[in-house]
């Protein structure tokens, strides 16, 4: 499977959104007191497009491998995901700490703080550790990232162990089963942890079904049925038109609205739905919009949104009211340090991923992880 540009273009407006939302406490009022702002603006959004991206993505890939070589290797599955993920997520620990010791004592209020990071717990700290102080924000941010490793840690080996072609049909079952109790679990958490009700969508157990409904979209992918009756109602301009504007205008504003009696048992999972078929058709569909997303500058964007991700936390706050914090060079460093991070760090490291690619992932996408 080749890399899909349009894939990449959509990753670029799910980690522009991310960034304007950050950045916003730095803006002036004046751009963010607009009406649309909010709109576009959209963390929670953009950060749930890349879980139904990854999902997707990730079982694609898993999906070529059984189906070319029969079996899905594990130890190689790891590995690429080590090589993908841990150089700059901890290579930005670092670089916190070491603003703590020199520059920036209260980055952080100690060096215990990074410990839940470490070990990409970040979003469960809360059962255990106060959830006070800077740290919250310098390395919050490793809440989705620690969701989708500990996915990584889980889906290949369920996959591996259950899926084939004699089980494919009841795996596709019980997938939709946990997908459909996930807001069941986001309610109960709700009326049971009331002193953590803004972590829910943070665990796995509780949010990790914006990832799984992109796992169901690549299984769901592969069967005649889709080809036959689902790619035809992609082409409605009508059904693409209610999924843009649910996604952009309405979800967010009942969710505004309604808070979590709209988000936890509904809004998310119809984020999910609309998301999928959203990457659907930008897949399937030939549009103006497939073409913009294809576009180079929304590719390269898109390309470099792990690193943008990873590194924006420092530059992108009023903590600290240093040059770099400052709007608009905040967003402009963001960008410079992103491009800096892929190309001399990230891009040398992905051509050792790509030699340990099995046969059957030669020339396959690469997978976000934000």
């Amino acid at each position: 499977m080749n890399r899909i540009k349009s894939i990449d273009g959509l990753r670029a407006i799910s980690i522009v959104m991310v960034l304007l939302a950050h950045a916003r406490p730095t803006m002036p009022r004046i751009l963010t007191d607009h009406f649309f702002f909010d709109f576009i603006a959209n963390a929670a959004l953009g950060v749930r497009i890349f879980f139904v991206l990854s999902g997707y993505l990730i079982t694609k890939i898993l999906i070529i491998e059984e189906a070319k070589t029969g079996f899905i290797n594990i130890r190689h599955f790891f590995v690429r995901r080590i090589l993908r993920i841990f150089p700059i997520f901890y290579l930005y620990i670092l670089v916190v700490v070491l603003l703590k010791i020199s520059h920036i004592p209260n980055i952080i209020d100690k060096i215990s703080d990074v410990v839940p990071a470490l070990f990409y717990l970040w979003n469960y700290k809360f059962l255990w550790v106060d959830t006070s102080g800077n740290a919250n924000w310098f390395l919050g941010h490793f809440w989705s990232l620690s969701m989708e490793e500990q996915f990584y840690l889980l889906w290949p080996f369920a996959f591996a162990i259950f899926y084939s072609k004699n089980s494919g049909s009841l795996f596709l079952r019980v997938l939709v089963a946990v997908i459909v109790l996930m807001p069941v679990l986001r309610v109960m958490t709700y009326f049971l942890m009331s002193d953590n009700r803004g972590q829910i969508g943070w665990m796995l157990h509780t949010g990790g079904d914006s990832i799984l409904i992109g796992c169901l979209g690549a299984l769901v992918e592969k069967t005649e049925r889709f080809r036959s009756v689902f790619v035809h109602y992609l082409s409605n301009k009508w059904l693409v038109g209610f999924t843009l504007i649910f996604l952009f205008v309405v979800s967010p504003i009942l969710s505004i609205s309604f808070g979590g009696s709209y988000h936890l048992p509904f809004g998310i999972s119809l984020d999910n739905i609309f998301i999928l078929i959203l990457v659907f058709w930008i897949m399937y569909v030939p549009t103006l919009f497939a073409k913009f997303l294809d576009h180079k500058v929304m590719v390269h964007i898109g390309i470099l949104s792990y690193s943008l991700y990873v590194w924006q936390q420092i530059f992108l706050t009023d903590i600290h009211k240093y040059w770099f914090n400052l709007f608009p060079q905040n967003l402009i460093i963001v960008f410079l340090v992103g491009f800096f991070s892929y190309y001399v760090i990230e891009k040398p490291i992905l051509g050792l991923k790509k030699k340990l690619k099995p046969a059957a992932a030669k020339n396959s996408v690469d997978i976000p992880v934000v």
